[in-house]
């Protein structure tokens, strides 16, 4: 796990290692055990490492082949070495060192751009070929790993974070109104090429891209796409149950390789504590578990961490957030770390704890990936409710009246939280009006939503569709699902877990992102990702054995939260709050009766605006901290004119 920059000077222009270096020490927090520069004609690679693997100086980058041809900077692990190190081997490949830098390499030298189909792991790289006067760039399946590029008429400029090309192009604090708009409204982040700043663009996941330095030419290449068909075929099985138990099993092994400690974040929910399980109960390793830890009760999972820690023995390590110090310069500095505002309150939780692990351990292993793949999050079952409604006759209907039922008395305040339109459109009115009558649930009204609060100007602004279905994949929960994990709810966890991991130097391996896995959870049906009131059924069926009762047959769900409604009305942070929203209001985006609508029925508690608050505090903090100068402060009118 490490930091790359480069810099690719056009017209025969010579790459400036000074440049580099500026850009390197941008992001030693990556890596903070070593770092390079390689500078030859209008190529120069940096790279900041964290010792995973081959602790020895043989692991320095960028790193050169053996022959001295190739020349690369790698940001992540390739899990799958040992095993391509092996085939490469039969095939005459020579290695000087154990690291899976050097199979990037040689992989690349034998298969040539289809390498990238073989690695199993996360993944940015640049592989500098001097006899072909080429860079190949590479990131992987799901965007784990970031890459960024900036191009003008005299360069290209990459980097692991924004931060590294701001540096020698300040005068690209220019903001992203398509960026800001999916922020606000759609919680949207990663999505897709758009970043905060207007003209530096992000790398697409799942892609390689052959940049040749005489012609100046691309060639963009889709390696990995969502193939439902051929999924079906490849991961045939009579039990799918067993299948999924034994990839997960098998991702978790090959994520624990590492010539240091691997740990883990518990949250106490299903997928981290299954994890733990697997480390714990397959692979009889006793590990360090970090989890977060809130007082306030709508917050607190410590029940159901200490169940799994007294479950499998594990070292745990419990961290406070709520007991910070500096609430407001935390958030201040991870609007730095992240290049941008935080879109919740949630990966503060992430935040604190990764902080919290100190020296203990270098590597982590995080439960992302399983809501999207397996049927997480509880809105999917509205989506789940369109595809029995287009089953034809009315039993289809009595099934989803049924299961609104068990629903709304396991969980009371689902329908708080479901427009009576949205049921109305999953159950027809009639159907609609029965279910209300027979449950009677409480508090059920359509909400008024945020948009009155924004200003005409920023509602117009053109958000850009992030993404478009796969012609794979049919079925209302299959849709909400794939676009889940490519384009709207992964992305952003994915860019919260690696910037809130690297600002403390430590990798974040996420076994639930094994391509395998995620694959074979594209030929599950709907009943074994939600089945009847449960979600995620088949991770809970097939890893039962690893987990006490308590965890496997929970239904509601935390994950990391926070509690920023508290923090609103905390008086340590109250006023500071108030004066970043009060600030916002001049900027254009939102009215400020708005605002002040919303803080007002919030800290009366008559409508939840916590997370829409929460942005408008980020977004303003981000503004003032990255945008503003001493000289000029950012509003959207200035922007829409310019």
């Amino acid at each position: 796990m490490c930091g790359i920059v480069g810099i690719i000077k056009k017209k025969g222009r010579e790459a400036d290692g000074h440049l580099i270096r500026r850009m390197n020490d941008k992001i030693r927090h990556r890596g903070p055990d070593d770092s390079g520069i390689y500078v030859e004609g209008s190529v120069g690679l940096g790279h900041r490492r964290l010792s995973i693997l081959d602790l020895s100086k043989a692991g320095k980058q960028p790193m050169s082949s053996i022959d001295g041809r190739f020349v690369i900077v790698f940001n992540g692990e390739i899990y799958n070495f040992v095993e391509l190190k092996k085939q490469l081997q039969q095939k005459g490949a020579r290695f000087k060192n154990e690291t899976d830098t050097e199979v990037i390499i040689e992989a690349y030298r034998y298969w040539g751009t289809k390498c990238t189909k073989r690695f199993n792991g996360m993944w940015a790289f640049a592989l500098y070929d001097r006899e072909k006067n080429s860079v190949f760039f590479s990131r992987d399946r799901f965007g784990v790993k970031p890459l960024y590029f900036y191009e003008n008429k005299e360069e290209l400029v990459f980097a692991s974070e924004i931060k590294c090309i701001l540096e020698i192009y300040p005068q690209e604090r220019i903001p992203n109104m398509t960026e800001i708009r999916r922020y606000m409204v759609c919680v949207q982040e990663d999505a897709d090429e758009n970043t905060f700043y207007k003209n530096i663009k992000s790398f697409p996941k799942s892609y390689n891209m052959v940049y040749d330095l005489h012609s100046g030419k691309k060639k963009l290449e889709e390696y990995w796409k969502i193939d439902v068909p051929a999924f079906k075929k490849k991961w045939k099985t009579d039990n799918p149950y067993r299948l999924c138990r034994a990839l997960l099993e098998d991702a978790v092994r090959l994520r624990l390789r590492a010539d240091v400690e691997v740990g883990a974040s518990l949250s106490g929910g299903l997928d981290s504590s299954t994890l733990v399980g697997i480390v714990s109960k397959k692979f009889g390793t006793r590990m360090h578990t970090f989890s977060s830890i809130y007082e306030e009760k709508d917050c607190d999972e410590k029940e159901f961490i200490d169940c799994m820690n007294d479950y499998t023995g594990s070292c745990r390590h419990y961290i406070y957030p709520d007991r910070e110090k500096d609430l407001i310069q935390d958030l201040k500095d991870m609007t730095y770390y992240h290049d941008g505002p935080c879109h919740a309150a949630s990966p503060y939780s992430g935040f604190c704890v990764y902080r919290g692990v100190g020296d203990t351990v270098t590597v982590m292993l995080d439960g992302q990936g399983a809501d999207e793949i397996f049927g997480g999050y509880m809105y999917y079952y509205m989506s789940k409710l369109r595809d029995m409604r287009e089953k034809d006759g009315w039993l289809a209907r009595v099934k989803m009246i049924c299961l609104l039922a068990q629903m709304q008395a396991v969980w009371p305040q689902f329908f708080n939280n479901v427009s009576s339109d949205i049921l109305v459109e999953a159950l027809g009115a009639r159907g609609y009006r029965y279910l209300k009558r027979k449950t009677a649930f409480p508090n059920q009204r359509g909400r008024r939503g945020i948009r009155p609060f924004f200003s005409d100007e920023f509602w117009k602004i053109d958000m850009k569709d992030a993404g478009k279905p796969d012609e794979t994949v049919h079925g209302y929960l299959n849709e909400i699902m794939n676009m889940s994990l490519r384009h709207t709810m992964l992305p952003r966890i994915l860019h919260d877990v690696d910037r809130n991991s690297m600002a403390r130097s430590l990798e974040v391996r996420l076994p639930f992102l094994d391509y395998r896995l995620v694959e074979f959870s594209y030929t599950l049906s709907s009943e074994q990702k939600i089945h009847h009131i449960w979600t995620k059924y088949v991770l809970r069926k097939s890893c039962r054995k690893y987990l006490p009762k308590k965890i496997w047959s929970r239904r509601n769900k935390m994950g990391f939260p926070a509690p920023f409604a508290k923090w609103i009305k905390d008086e340590r942070y109250k006023e500071t709050i108030k004066g970043y929203l009060d600030s916002f209001t001049k900027r254009g985006i939102v009215k400020p009766e708005g605002i002040k609508e919303s803080y007002e029925a919030q800290l009366k508690g008559e409508e939840d605006y916590a997370e829409f608050l929460f942005r408008c505090t980020m977004l303003e903090l981000w503004l003032q901290e990255e945008i503003d100068t001493d000289t000029y402060r950012w509003n959207l009118k200035q922007c829409l004119e310019a």
